[in-house]
């Protein structure tokens, strides 16, 4: 009798550290699957850039007049295939969730330019020459998103991971265009303030709407019949240079779960505010009561953070 319950100890035991290695090993490829999807992504996003769209601008030779425009509409939607891409990944790891809003928005800032450049080729030259180099400001945006956003905080999450030998998976980013072959700067002129210690740099949560209602700090919002829980966020720059890559995160603490989402502003110019939707969030149960906290930032050399939370509650009603 004791000799059949010890061997049941050591079967159970067996199957429990098989099971358990089973799962570390699911989870591990989950990972590297996405280091290596999104890596893939982002190389195919350059490939457009430096690819097909360099090779349009340089066989137009700076003439708007001799640009390809159906070659132009061809890469525009290609582009915005990649964000729709990205926007719709489904299976991203725990450790990725508040990595992957950096690709969505780097690789959406290159749809977006992309596609108003393709809709200046139709007009004159000097409106599409303006166009190209607002254009190429935004691809710059990009490229600053990927390097000094994206990639830093993938390593991060590979070493929350216990993965990082996984980062042998991680490319070096390229930029989307080769900028100086268009003849404009190696690197932008407009950096060195940005990255200035010595000047101001600070963003704020301005406001919140929660379905279109204000949320104050420390206040409450009841959210009533086709109400859904989608957070209208305002940031402002009080700083007095452009801040790149700013952070918007929402945590929603409901009985069930706590629900966390992000999204990242490009670019915000000193003294200017700019507004972003999070949502996707799951309701809680009648009559429950959640709290809400609202995060931006901090962003490079702040030194003031404590304008940059709100919290708050949502009710959810009838």
């Amino acid at each position: 009798m004791i000799g059949s319950l010890l061997l049941l100890i050591v079967v159970f035991g067996f199957i429990f550290f098989v099971a358990r290695g089973c799962v570390a090993t699911q989870q591990s490829t989950q990972v590297r699957k996405y280091v290596t999807s999104a890596d893939s992504l982002l190389n195919d996003s350059s490939n457009a850039g430096r690819g097909e769209l360099q090779n349009i601008l340089g066989n137009a030779g700076g003439d708007a007049s001799k640009l390809d425009e159906g070659a132009l509409s061809q890469v525009a939607n290609r582009t915005e295939q990649q964000y729709q891409q990205a926007l719709q990944q489904e299976e991203i790891p725990p450790e990725f969730e508040d990595t992957h809003h950096y690709v969505v928005t780097a690789l959406g800032i290159r749809a977006q330019a992309t596609d108003d450049l393709a809709q200046a080729a139709s007009g004159d030259e000097n409106g599409f020459n303006e166009e190209l180099s607002t254009t190429v400001a935004d691809y710059r945006t990009s490229d600053t998103t990927i390097a000094n956003f994206y990639v830093p905080a993938v390593k991060r999450s590979l070493e929350t991971a216990g993965q990082t030998g996984d980062q042998a998976y991680l490319q070096e980013p390229q930029s989307f265009m080769d900028y100086e072959a268009l003849g404009f700067d190696a690197a932008p002129t407009s950096g060195t303030m940005q990255s200035d210690p010595d000047a101001l740099h600070g963003v704020q949560v301005a406001s919140v709407k929660v379905a279109g209602k204000l949320l104050y700090q420390g206040g409450n919002v009841v959210l009533t019949g086709s109400d859904e829980p989608t957070f209208s966020v305002t940031v402002t720059n009080g700083g007095e240079v452009p801040e790149t890559g700013v952070d918007v995160k929402v945590i929603l603490n409901t009985a069930a779960e706590r629900q966390s989402k992000s999204e990242t502003i490009a670019r915000i110019e000193p003294k200017k505010s700019t507004t972003v939707e999070v949502g996707g969030f799951i309701p809680g149960e009648l009559d429950e009561s959640a709290r809400v906290t609202v995060e931006t930032g901090p962003v490079e050399y702040e030194k003031s953070t404590s304008n940059n939370t709100l919290t708050g509650t949502v009710r959810f009603g009838i």
